[in-house]
């Protein structure tokens, strides 16, 4: 039995067909894929150049920020002076007695503020002299002070021991 030769001919179309439109198809989706490939490499190297350019700002600008923390550090300046004395109950005194000692020392230093933290901390011992080597009345009784700690910053706090004499 032999198939129809006209039959045939529309099965050599149909495959023919689906070929040519199976390569067609292939050859429409590489150039859009193509297309598409183009646009996202195009992307990705502004977006890369802009990364790399954000990066040198960043770096640039951490770089000047440090330069000028480095600079504000050195011009920090003292903005207030807390004493503490430490041993005020061994001498009985009132708090107003401890009030008035602490007032009197932060007189004596009060040339200190706004002074740079770095050059009060370099001259730590001249401070401890100023302090150490005065004597403060008050009524009937004469302290003196032995420096116990001293803390730098821009409020300069000292820590010190009552000595009394009489």
């Amino acid at each position: 039995m032999k198939v129809p030769s006209s039959l045939s001919n529309r099965w050599k179309l149909f495959l023919g067909g689906a070929a040519v439109g199976g390569i067609l198809s292939w050859i429409i989706f590489l150039y859009i894929y193509g297309v598409f490939q183009e646009e996202q490499t195009k992307t990705l190297e502004t977006q890369e150049a802009q990364i790399e350019k954000l990066t040198e700002d960043l770096r640039v600008l951490t770089e000047d920020q440090k330069k000028e923390n480095e600079k504000n550090k050195k011009l920090l300046t003292i903005q207030e002076i807390e004493i503490e004395i430490a041993n005020y109950e061994k001498y009985n005194l009132d708090t107003l007695t401890v009030e008035t000692l602490q007032t009197s020392i932060r007189d004596d230093l009060r040339h200190l503020l706004t002074q740079n933290i770095q050059s009060v901390a370099n001259n730590k011992e001249l401070l401890k002299k100023v302090i150490e080597n005065k004597v403060y009345k008050y009524y009937d009784r004469v302290y003196r002070f032995e420096i116990e700690t001293v803390s730098f910053d821009t409020i300069l706090e000292i820590s010190v021991k009552i000595k009394q004499e009489r």
